[in-house]
C-alpha cells in the first residue's frame, strides 16, 4: 500500500522544525549532524521527501532560514561531505517505483552487481533523476526545472555554497570513470556548473540544464517532485 503523500501545511511544519533545530546551535558542524541526520531518518527511498522540505523554504520568503540551511550546506562542500541520495545507476533500469515489498538487502550494491549506486548531492540527483532511467519514475522537466531553479536559489543564499556547489559540478561533470552519470547527465550538469559561476539567476541556470542536452522522445511515464 503506497503512503499518502503530506499535506502542504505538514511539510511546511517539518521545514519549520528542521530551521529551528539548526537555529538552535551556533557550531556549523553540528547544524550540518542535524540536516544529516534527517536525511538518514528518512532513508534513500524517501530523499525526495527530504528535498521538498528544501523546497518548502527554498520557496519562502525567510532569508534567515535560507542562509541558515545554505550556510550548513557550505559546510558540507567545504567536508566533501553533502547530505545525500542513492539512485539506482543507469545500467538498472527495471526497478518498480515503489519498492517498499524489498528488503533493503534486495537493493544494496550486490543486487545490481557491478553497476554502481553512489550517494548524490541535491543537484545531481535531481539532475540524475530527470535524465537516467533508475528505480523512480522519471522527474518530468518542468517539475526538474523549477525544483533546480529553488535549489540554487536556497544555495545562492550562502557565499561558500554559491563558490563551491559549481566547483563539485564542474568536477563530477569530467568524471568518466565511474558509470554513475551518463553522457548526458555529464553535459547538463556541465552547464549548471558554467552558468552557476557566471552568475545567472537561478531560473537561467535551470533552464541551461535544459537547453545542454535536447529533449529525448520515449515512452516513458515523468512525474513532478
Amino acid at each position: 500500500m503506497t503512503e499518502s503523500p503530506p499535506s502542504p501545511a505538514a511539510l511546511r511544519a517539518a521545514a519549520d522544525r528542521l530551521v529551528s533545530a539548526l537555529a538552535a546551535h551556533s557550531d556549523p558542524e553540528y547544524r550540518l549532524t542535524v540536516l544529516k541526520r534527517l536525511a538518514r531518518r528518512l532513508g534513500e527511498e524517501h530523499y525526495p521527501m527530504f528535498l521538498r522540505l528544501l523546497g518548502v523554504v527554498a520557496e519562502s520568503d525567510d532569508d534567515r532560514a535560507k542562509r541558515l540551511l545554505a550556510g550548513t550546506f557550505g559546510t558540507a562542500l567545504r567536508r566533501m561531505d553533502l547530505p545525500g541520495g542513492a539512485l539506482s545507476s543507469w545500467g538498472a533500469t527495471r526497478l518498480p517505483d515503489n519498492v517498499t515489498p524489498f528488503s533493503a538487502s534486495t537493493l544494496s550494491g550486490q543486487f545490481f552487481g557491478a553497476t554502481p549506486r553512489r550517494l548524490l548531492g541535491p543537484v545531481e540527483y535531481l539532475t540524475v533523476w530527470h535524465l537516467q532511467r533508475t528505480q523512480r519514475t522519471p522527474l518530468g522537466a518542468a517539475a526538474f526545472r523549477d525544483a533546480l531553479a529553488h535549489m540554487i536559489d536556497l544555495l545562492n543564499h550562502s557565499e561558500d555554497a554559491r563558490t563551491l556547489y559549481p566547483q563539485k559540478l564542474a568536477a563530477d561533470a569530467q568524471n568518466e570513470l565511474e558509470g554513475a552519470f551518463t553522457r548526458a547527465t555529464r553535459e547538463r550538469l556541465a552547464a549548471v556548473a558554467a552558468s552557476w559561476k557566471a552568475g545567472r539567476a537561478p531560473a537561467e541556470v535551470a533552464q541551461a540544464a535544459l537547453d545542454a542536452v535536447p529533449e529525448q522522445t520515449s515512452g516513458w511515464v515523468v512525474r513532478d517532485l
